[in-house]
């Protein structure tokens, strides 16, 4: 197919994201939700989520990685949805990142690698 073709949305990633299965938890005042991550990358991720997500808002999130529980600050970039795979969510890049989180990714990140 030609890259030309205007359904076809031009890859706008510097970092690539690596497939993960692993459930994030959103709190506010009166409730808990669980999110479900499905891929990871140091500047952003993909969050599984029927109803969509207002472009622009911000979410945090706790992520568990390796037994340490790291707070997330993201702004929706994109809302998705595949009616044949019936995959829906938001696209999410990171904001206001700590070092620590953001070292405590990028070795979780390597860690993938070596085991792919």
């Amino acid at each position: 197919m030609s890259r030309k073709n205007p359904r076809f949305k031009r890859e706008r990633r510097k970092n690539s994201r690596s497939d993960i299965q692993i459930w994030a938890v959103e709190k506010d005042d009166n409730s808990t939700s669980f999110h479900l991550l499905t891929n990871l990358s140091i500047t952003g991720f993909f969050i599984e989520k029927k109803l969509p997500l207002p472009v622009g808002s911000i979410i945090d999130l706790e992520l568990e990685l390796d037994g340490e529980k790291l707070p997330l600050r993201g702004k929706i970039i994109n809302n998705y949805e595949n009616p044949i795979a019936k995959h829906s969510g938001a696209g999410v890049h990171f904001v206001d990142m700590d070092k620590r989180v953001k070292t405590k990714i990028e070795k979780y990140l390597k860690g993938l690698e070596k085991t792919n």
